[in-house]
């Protein structure tokens, strides 16, 4: 019975009452309602306790209460087994590689007739790691050191989910070191060096862009005036980097990532195979105009010519029956949502916090950059949903629990 009191004590705090920050939880209940009524047009024929909309009824009711029971969790317990939580998310996302393959992917854990991701709690797990070792080594160590361990950290489950393979999810791992690093206090320069070699894998498909990106290159490292032999092997880093690029289209990438690439340089090469996708969520949002079509008129969704309309389409829907105006809200809304958080985590003098607080904005805010992105052809189509907004579970409980664990760290901070 003590074991017991000790660990309850250790994972749960006695709060007199539930304080709300409700400059981050109404726009979320805003973007809730419009995932609810798109979703509600998107399959206007289909029997009410079968279709999306009720099922993601049911999520976001139970991520509900996951929001208030994580409201009397003690997130010092968070900052004390940070590591110990890190290797436990690398030992499943590291067992997924021997799990059946579905989808052309082996994401998940089964036990039984159930499954799980474990990539998808791996993003906060990742994040309180981070600002672990971030908030205890910042100023204790030089930069380069903290900046490489920094991405091991990160890399090494992301080098594992690409693997899988999963390319958007891994995308999301690699991303979120590099806001955190900035607000611990990185040198931007230093930041600009890592994500360097990528802009120069991907302009070397292009000579004269590579030869362009190889001046701009050089006049930074010029400006920045780092040591000789920094300077030089950062230089000819990126120059292999680039050399590199056609070994890694062929060997490294898989063919459906090559094909999306293909799909992002020209979706008229296969309009009805690897190129329908884009080329329907694009012609979607056009028709839309300014206005929109109307909720339920949509021609490209309602006759299915989009495809996975619910999920990594679902901005497109939008686009077409609320048009640009209804894209315009959403955008706010998410911009008050990032707007609060970076500025609770500029208040909020606990810096393991404050650097979780970067870390869930950064996962929001790759998913919905890189998801609107895909939509009109900026981006390779990834698979990563919209938060909030997209149809639910294990990703739309993550989301609940981002907010409700931004809540209580704001709630007991300030």
């Amino acid at each position: 019975m003590k074991i017991i009191n000790n660990l309850i004590n250790k994972l749960f705090v006695n709060l007199e009452k539930l304080n709300f920050s409700w400059r981050v939880i109404a726009p979320t209940i805003f973007i809730l309602c419009i995932s609810c009524l798109i979703l509600k047009n998107t399959n206007p024929n289909i029997p009410f306790f079968v279709s999306t909309f009720s099922r993601q009824l049911i999520w976001i009711l139970l991520g509900c209460v996951m929001f208030f029971m994580i409201q009397w969790f003690r997130i010092q317990f968070l900052h004390e087994y940070a590591y110990h939580l890190y290797l436990v998310i690398m030992v499943l996302i590291f067992i997924t590689l021997f799990m059946p393959v579905i989808g052309g992917s082996s994401r998940w854990i089964f036990i039984g007739n159930l499954s799980f991701q474990p990539s998808e709690i791996g993003k906060l797990l990742l994040v309180f790691t981070l600002a672990r070792f971030i908030s205890d080594y910042q100023g204790k160590i030089d930069d380069i050191k903290l900046l490489l361990i920094s991405l091991g950290i990160a890399l090494v489950p992301c080098f594992i989910i690409f693997i899988q393979p999963d390319f958007g999810t891994a995308i999301v791992y690699a991303f979120i070191v590099l806001p955190m690093l900035f607000w611990g206090g990185m040198q931007v320069f230093y930041l600009f060096s890592i994500i360097a070699p990528f802009i120069s894998i991907i302009s070397a498909f292009d000579l004269t862009f590579f030869s362009i990106w190889m001046l701009i290159f050089s006049v930074v490292l010029y400006l920045h005036q780092p040591k000789m032999v920094y300077g030089s092997i950062n230089f000819l880093i990126n120059v292999f980097c680039g050399v590199l690029s056609p070994f890694i289209w062929n060997n490294i990438l898989y063919d459906h990532q090559r094909n999306r690439i293909s799909t992002l340089l020209n979706p008229m090469n296969d309009p009805q195979g690897t190129g329908y996708q884009v080329i329907q969520s694009m012609t979607a949002i056009g028709s839309g105009g300014f206005w929109g079509k109307g909720l339920g008129s949509g021609t490209q969704t309602q006759l299915r010519f989009l495809p996975v309309r619910d999920t990594d389409f679902i901005i497109s829907v939008i686009g077409e029956e609320m048009g640009l105006f209804g894209i315009v809200l959403l955008l706010i809304a998410f911009s008050i949502i990032f707007y609060w958080l970076i500025g609770f985590a500029d208040t909020i003098s606990n810096r393991f916090c404050s650097l979780s607080l970067i870390g869930f904005a950064s996962i929001l805010f790759v998913h919905l950059i890189v998801n609107m992105g895909m939509t009109v052809g900026l981006f390779p189509v990834t698979g990563l949903p919209v938060p909030f907004l997209s149809y639910g579970g294990s990703f739309l409980l993550t989301c609940f629990l981002i907010l409700g664990l931004a809540n209580n760290m704001i709630s007991q901070n300030i």
